[in-house]
């Protein structure tokens, strides 16, 4: 009997690789997390198929989304916080008073402490509508 299933790890996969460094923008660590290995597997995997190494910004995925196996999509009821903070500031609230308010209201936070910084909140915006 043949077997369809695959039981090679998956960085051994070039395509898949390929797809999740070049395509989707992910980094060695955030791959290493989706298949459970380290990212150092990961970073020799990509110099052995000759898999031009990039510069990404960190690991970290920003607020707003969310890492699934099939690589980074939006995160819903974030999506909404964000687009409440936007609310706020076009309608002159500073980023201190929106904190304090998330806060007040106990959002989540990003680093899921529950607790709100206005740099946070001013970063979050910056990366949202470019002010």
């Amino acid at each position: 009997m043949h077997s369809s299933i695959c039981t090679l790890p998956l960085f051994t996969n070039k395509a898949f690789l390929t797809q999740k460094y070049h395509v989707e923008k992910l980094s060695a660590r955030q791959i290493a997390v989706l298949i459970g290995c380290s990212h150092s597997t990961i970073n020799d995997a990509l110099e052995n198929f000759g898999l031009t190494k990039q510069t990404h910004k960190g690991g970290w995925v920003p607020y707003g989304t969310k890492l699934l196996k099939t690589g980074r999509v939006s995160h819903v009821r974030q999506q909404k916080v964000i687009e409440w903070m936007l609310k706020k500031k076009r309608s002159g609230w500073s980023s201190a008073k929106i904190a304090a308010s998330l806060n007040e209201h106990k959002v989540p936070s990003p680093a899921g402490t529950g607790t709100w910084y206005p740099a946070s909140v001013g970063k979050i915006i910056k990366q949202n509508s470019g002010l």
